[in-house]
């Protein structure tokens, strides 16, 4: 049992650590690099971990041999996690009571961040995304279950976060060190406080030295009505989800009328004209057999206007009707923008840094275009080990990953009159619980067999 010593420092993979690591006497006073690798060694390989160390005590074997096998035990626990669902009885307790203890130790001035954000692979978890409803306008088949399987239910009204429990939420969030929200859905523009949520969180930015981050995930159906108001609260990073520029497939898509398709182009051209304070970003999710012959025309978006155009994994959900075969990977969407351009006299398309560490797209940049295209490849490429997400749903779950299959309720804490102090610790408890990659599963085929475990896409918000 391995005191959650280090959760604020940096993270660092245990192989760095154990290649570091200088031979000592073994016993009990072990070195301090052994003490660092330990915040990664989470309660989730605690067994694995202690067996390791027992063994290795008893033979008085050098310390190097002490971090080799830890590592290997650790290794083989993250890389192969169980496929049943975690126990979170079992291992939480003590990191939430480090967590805590922690907390009164070191001020948040000092470090910056809660330990109730830092999970137990040292990644800190500064990004909320808010699902403010998980009813939509629109019938995408990658979100929705498909036609001849039971509807989604969207959740009660009631059952709903009131726009006062999310005030208090997004300001706990930001008093724990989350520095970037996104408004998520369903649709979060047909929520009928949407306005005022998104004033609140304009006050709440903008009561702070350094403004936070904000930004919306939208159909953008309804959205231009909403422009003045986003841009008046600082909510300037708009995701557009859009997959086809084709009018008449729009109805094939998405169930909605053609003329939907006008309003989404109409406020897309809005955003991405000169002065414009939006940053723009296109969310096309391509399907094998129904739009990936539309890449380039996608790609030659950013010819001419300031935004990112991003090509996302199809990725399973609860009935969405994935497959393997319906997925387009990122290898061939590279390959098929390279010689779409070559094929229009062009050189080929340049590789870009990320963003940050957290960035979760591998971006590309045609020189000379105003923008830029990025691939989002959650199933062949996923970028877990930078993950700074956290994600609450509409009815105030908390959800640690994407795939997660488990979640912590922030509304009924809430609605029982919990304090902060005791809200924080639901927190910790989320995030703790959280896996090294895909939320314990192995690979995309693993994920499609959570079935009912897995939330709908239009539940969490994406």
């Amino acid at each position: 049992r391995w005191p959650l010593a280090q959760a604020t420092a940096p993270y660092q993979p245990v192989g760095q650590v154990a290649r570091s690591a200088t031979p000592c006497a073994a016993g009990p006073g072990l070195f301090p690099a052994l003490g660092a690798a330990m915040p990664l060694a989470a309660a989730a390989t605690a067994r694995p971990v202690a067996a390791a160390l027992a063994s290795a005590l008893r033979g008085q074997l050098a310390a190097r041999s002490i971090v080799a096998t830890a590592n290997a035990a650790v290794d083989s626990e993250a890389m192969h996690p169980p496929r049943r669902a975690p126990d979170p009885d079992a291992r939480l307790p003590l990191l939430q009571n480090e967590a805590q203890e922690r907390s009164r130790r070191e001020p948040l001035a000092e470090v910056g961040i809660h330990p109730s954000l830092v999970d137990t692979f040292g990644r800190r978890h500064r990004y909320l995304r808010l699902s403010l409803t998980d009813r939509c306008n629109l019938r995408c088949q990658y979100c929705s279950p498909e036609e001849g399987e039971e509807p989604a239910m969207p959740t009660n009204r009631g059952e709903n976060l009131a726009t006062e429990e999310i005030s208090r939420l997004l300001r706990l969030f930001v008093q724990l060190g989350v520095r970037k929200i996104r408004l998520t859905g369903g649709e979060p523009t047909i929520r009928g406080d949407f306005g005022r949520i998104v004033e609140d969180l304009g006050s709440l930015s903008n009561s702070l030295a350094e403004p936070l981050s904000l930004g919306i995930t939208t159909n953008g159906v309804r959205l231009a009505r909403f422009l003045p108001k986003l841009q008046e609260a600082g909510l300037l990073n708009v995701n557009l989800s859009l997959d086809t520029l084709v009018p008449a497939k729009f109805p094939f898509l998405v169930k909605r009328d053609m003329k939907w398709h006008t309003r989404v182009m109409d406020v897309l051209h809005e955003m991405t004209a000169e002065g414009s304070p939006f940053n723009v970003k296109l969310n096309c999710v391509l399907l094998r057999g129904v739009n990936e012959e539309e890449l380039g025309s996608f790609v030659d978006l950013t010819e001419h206007l300031p935004l990112e155009v991003r090509f996302l994994e199809f990725m399973p959900f609860d009935r969405n009707g994935w497959s393997a075969n319906r997925l387009v990977p990122q290898a061939e969407i590279v390959e098929a923008m390279q010689q779409h351009l070559v094929g229009r006299g062009l050189a080929p398309a340049q590789r870009l840094p990320p963003d940050s560490l957290n960035d979760v797209a591998r971006l590309w940049r045609v020189d000379g275009w105003r923008g830029r295209v990025g691939v989002i490849a959650s199933m062949t490429d996923a970028f877990c080990g930078g993950c700074n997400r956290l994600r609450l749903t509409s009815n105030g779950e908390l959800r640690n990953c994407l795939f997660g299959e488990e979640g912590w309720s922030l509304r009924d804490s809430l609605r029982a009159g919990e304090t902060d102090e005791a809200l924080s610790a639901t927190i910790a408890a989320g995030v703790q619980a959280k896996f090294r990659k895909l939320g314990g599963k192995r690979d995309m085929h693993e994920l499609r067999e959570r079935g009912a475990l897995a939330l709908p896409m239009m539940s969490l918000g994406g």
